[in-house]
């Protein structure tokens, strides 16, 4: 996050995650409010955009054969399908 004199905070969505079939699950400890905004809802696609309470950022495009996600931090792999935002190894 970068932020300049007149109070106004950049984020980049650095890392992106690209899922193909099956579910999957993104677990976000510790996290008391999250504001989502929805860019594009369709039968074929949706666009969100989730900000959590601790600054994690979550982009979501969904459609019927393949999610991407991207984040302006690392997320983890967790188990077959799960992932956590939060580093197990900590």
């Amino acid at each position: 996050m970068n932020e300049n004199e007149n109070k106004i905070s950049y984020f980049t969505l650095d890392y992106e995650y690209q899922h193909t079939g099956g579910k999957r699950d993104l677990a976000t400890p510790n996290i008391d409010k999250v504001n989502v905004i929805t860019i594009r809802q369709t039968s074929e696609l949706i666009q969100q955009i989730s900000i959590y309470s601790n600054g994690f950022i979550l982009y979501i495009e969904q459609s019927a054969g393949k999610i991407i996600w991207r984040t302006n931090r690392p997320i983890y792999q967790i188990g077959d399908g799960k992932f956590s935002i939060e580093d197990p190894e900590q």
